[in-house]
């Protein structure tokens, strides 16, 4: 896996993969529990979704070019990148140009590191993965101060339920962002407190290791095997979530209600999962099972890392 190459030519060939992430993590069907291309929540769409994705692609390429042409060709101080910055603005067109609620919060959070890094690598020639791994450390051990407050500016435009209870930063604490200036708590820092209750947060402290180490090559390997986009991602999905209780579930509905959905993916994945005959039934099964409470078991945050994970499947060089 060390020795694949990123593949891309351009920039924009940067912001197809970051567009089509997206598209492919939407319209895999189906992720059980989660809007897709044949059911709907009661006030969140399928078609929401686009729009999120569609409107957010300007701030991605807003985003891209700024890195580029900032810095330096063998610059290392990241703290330019502002990634707290892209957090804020696109969060806000995400909200403007769909009435569904949050969609995409999780997808922005993602997608912009392993973006900025691309952007990085690709500038810089360093195209393998240990050197990607390398500089998403150094982009995330950079972040800055500035950089939580606009992720807190960001998760109230989304009002999206918040990252954990995390008591003495609490994101419904009017005192929260003064307590962050005198602490001096950079992004890194937040995400650390909050890994315990939140996956993306995880990610961000552990370099991503769940999209890099678990989820890429697992769903490398699956599109060699079927030779079938939505198999891959369908069952990349499942993996990732029968490894990883879902977080959203469990502070939505519990942490044995986050279990209990982990081991039916692990089940269904098992039964061959939407390969089968049997495994299909299965997750059809499932999925009508956690829509019952209409949001409230839906594994949005395992859906989140399955963007990142498609987006290195592409930069390092998968077409179907």
């Amino acid at each position: 896996m060390n020795s694949r190459l990123i593949s891309v030519k351009s920039l924009d060939d940067i912001l197809r993969c970051i567009n089509i992430a997206s598209l492919l993590e939407l319209s895999g069907w189906p992720k059980p529990g989660n809007v897709h291309r044949s059911k709907d929540f009661e006030s969140t769409r399928f078609e929401h979704f686009l729009a999120g994705i569609s409107a957010i692609q300007p701030n991605f390429r807003l985003f891209c070019e700024r890195i580029y042409e900032d810095l330096d060709k063998d610059e290392t101080d990241y703290r330019c990148i502002k990634l707290g910055q892209f957090f804020e603005s696109s969060s806000y067109q995400m909200m403007q140009w769909q009435q569904g609620g949050n969609v995409l919060l999780g997808h922005i959070l993602i997608l912009a590191p392993l973006v900025a890094t691309s952007i990085i690598c690709f500038k810089q020639k360093l195209l393998n993965l240990v050197k990607f791994k390398e500089i998403l450390k150094k982009i995330i051990d950079d972040t800055t101060i500035n950089d939580t407050i606009s992720l807190y500016k960001a998760i109230d435009i989304c009002n999206p339920g918040g990252l954990g209870k995390i008591d003495k930063y609490d994101l419904h604490d009017d005192n929260s962002i003064n307590e962050i200036k005198k602490d001096e708590i950079t992004l890194k820092k937040i995400f650390e407190l909050s890994k315990n209750y939140d996956l993306i947060s995880r990610e961000y402290s552990t370099n991503f290791s769940i999209i890099l180490n678990e989820g890429l090559p697992y769903y490398l390997n699956t599109y060699e095997t079927y030779k079938d986009i939505n198999i891959a991602t369908v069952h990349t999905f499942l993996k990732v979530l029968s490894n990883h209780t879902d977080t959203l579930i469990m502070r939505k509905s519990g942490l044995i209600n986050a279990i209990m959905v982990s081991k039916a993916a692990d089940r269904v994945l098992k039964l061959g999962g939407i390969a089968t005959k049997n495994g299909m039934k299965s997750v059809l099964k499932l999925d009508k099972k956690l829509r019952i409470k209409n949001g409230l078991m839906n594994p949005g945050t395992t859906a989140d890392i399955i963007a990142g994970i498609i987006f290195c499947a592409l930069l390092f060089g998968l077409r179907f």
